[in-house]
């Protein structure tokens, strides 16, 4: 039966079951805003999705980002840099503004790669402007860290 481990958490599933979403929150005490109440929690979203096995990163991004237009989510894309990451993984990094109905504002760092028919997104975000500002370096660091564990072989 496979596993889906995850730091402390791992959980037995079954044939034909994926992991598709891993969401991490960023420190609690980050998360308190000035007057005490929660603010916005910095996080990082990470996404897997199979794919046609000749989609490129910037293809798949394209899409995602038509599709979030046509469900009414204003996105708008920053420049895109193309980053190799480690076992020459190629991979597509980007900035976004996401524009909530009440006209929040959350800017997110963005890395796509494919492999083997994988679409794999990871998305850090947290409220554009400061917050984001002092996370950036951050981010980049924990998005371009990004690689895939080394198959297991049998013992």
């Amino acid at each position: 039966m496979p596993q889906v481990t995850i730091g402390p958490f791992l959980l037995n599933v079954p044939e034909g079951w994926t992991l598709t979403t891993v969401v991490i929150a960023g420190p609690h005490e980050e998360q308190i805003g000035e007057a005490g109440e929660r603010a916005f929690p910095r996080n990082l979203v990470a996404t897997m999705e199979r794919v046609n096995p000749e989609e490129t990163p910037q293809h798949y991004v394209e899409r995602q980002l038509a599709g979030l237009w046509k469900a009414g989510v204003e996105q708008y894309l920053d420049e895109q840099e193309e980053v190799t990451l480690k076992g020459d993984l190629k991979g597509l990094l980007h900035e976004s503004v996401i524009v909530g109905l009440d006209g929040s504002r959350v800017r997110q760092m963005q890395l796509v790669c494919i492999k083997e028919g994988v679409a794999y997104t990871l998305i850090a975000s947290d409220l554009d402007g400061e917050p984001f500002n002092a996370a950036r370096q951050q981010f980049r660091e924990m998005l371009l860290s990004f690689c895939q564990p080394p198959e297991k072989t049998g013992d």
